[in-house]
């Protein structure tokens, strides 16, 4: 047997320390056997292991006879790390949590662990390879979507965040940064995403491309959202109706009453009740001023697209559960920036487990999966308190179904 047969090392059991009477404890193996072949091993020297936040050790290697060398594994230090799992552990769960800047991550660690890792290193931990589109594990999926964009800025330049969320789910679907935010790149991703995906319904604010997108592409029916919707009228009303010196007090009063009433048909409880409601704005649409009557004819145009979620249930009449998603995971006004585009993928699959293991309707054990990859040796005792209430009335209800 040549010496070269045996120095090929293995994944190896975790080791114990011991104390002893020479400078450093040893790192070994209580019951030494080989991890491949389970064989008889004999000792093959040491070596000193110095990991940061951590005792120095003296390390015991072993060989076996038949197939390789190797060390035991540090119980507290993953192999080729310098720091414990407990700091890089600490330092991705802030990461994860907050929305602290390096710095404070390294003096978090710092008053902790006394130990302070550069800001490129706690970088490194918490920036993970992903696929250009951050796609999540979900079980199934339903059909029902919302899709919108979030302004990132990466390495100084502005990027785009593109988000399909599962309204039913209560999760993500997939998420990707692009540098520009054109028809062609909102087109790629929505039918790279949902290719091999059911797609009924899909939920979007006002801009132009959605329709041709969703209806032609995907062969989907197009809701708009009703809050953009309303917002961009509330915002006519008040620039160009209550600040303008063409209008005078009484038709400003008779203009906002009309609108009152218009908005009240995306608030009604049925559909037929939404159709008699906006059959009697348009008797006084003559009462509007001009700059609101476009609105009002918009939804004449294309009223199933403004009122389906009265037709079906399933269907969200905004996009607020995306944007609420947006607001918990970077808010707008925490100007959150990334050096690289990984790290913001890195950053956006973080996010995604996060609150699909928070909110998503997914069974127990899935969410213990999620959580586990974010915060690993974490028990489901643990992760349940973290439930919104609606996940956890979810999980009780499923429990009914199979007790």
């Amino acid at each position: 047997m040549q010496e070269d047969d045996v120095l090929t090392t293995t994944s190896a059991p975790v080791g114990t320390i011991v104390p002893t009477n020479e400078e450093l404890p040893v790192l070994h193996l209580s019951n030494p056997e080989c991890p491949d072949c389970g064989g008889p091993v004999s000792k093959n020297g040491g070596y000193e292991r110095h990991p940061h936040g951590c005792q120095p050790v003296r390390v015991q290697r072993y060989v076996c006879a038949n197939c390789c060398s190797f060390s035991p594994t540090h119980p507290s230090v993953a192999d080729d790390h310098h720091y414990p799992r407990a700091i890089t552990q600490l330092a991705t769960a802030v990461d994860v949590l907050t929305d602290s800047s390096l710095e404070n991550r390294q003096d978090l660690l710092t008053i902790h662990y006394d130990v302070r890792p550069s800001d490129q290193q706690i970088h490194n931990w918490c920036t993970e390879q992903t696929a250009e589109i951050v796609e999540n594990d979900l079980p199934a999926v339903s059909g029902i979507y919302s899709y919108d964009e979030q302004y990132l800025t990466i390495d100084g330049n502005r990027a785009y965040r593109l988000t399909v969320y599962d309204e039913l789910l209560r999760a993500p679907v997939a998420e990707s940064i692009a540098d520009r935010c054109t028809k062609e790149t909102v087109r790629e991703f929505l039918t790279t995403v949902l290719a091999e995906k059911p797609v009924y319904v899909v939920t979007t604010d006002g801009r132009s491309d959605y329709p041709d997108i969703i209806e032609k592409d995907l062969d989907a029916a197009h809701h708009r959202c009703n809050f953009h919707f309303i917002k961009n009228g509330e915002k006519k009303l008040r620039n160009t109706v209550f600040k303008s010196v063409r209008y005078n007090n009484t038709e400003r009063l008779r203009g906002a009453l009309v609108w009152s009433e218009f908005k009240r048909v995306f608030a009604e409880q049925s559909y037929e009740a939404a159709v008699r409601r906006f059959e009697a704005v348009l008797d006084k649409i003559e009462h509007l001023p001009k700059e609101l009557r476009t609105p009002v004819k918009e939804v004449m145009e294309n009223f199933d697209t403004f009122v389906g979620h009265l037709r079906h249930e399933a269907v969200p009449s905004t996009t607020n559960n995306l944007e609420r998603y947006y607001e918990h995971t970077k808010p707008t006004q925490i100007k959150r920036r990334f050096r690289s585009d990984e790290h913001a993928r890195a950053f956006l699959k973080q996010q995604m487990r996060l609150r699909t293991l928070k909110q998503g309707l997914i069974s127990r054990e899935r969410s213990l999966s999620l959580g586990r990859e974010l915060f690993p040796a974490v028990s489901m005792e643990q992760l349940e308190p973290l439930f919104t209430e609606s996940k956890q009335r979810y999980l009780s209800w499923r429990d009914r179904e199979t007790g």
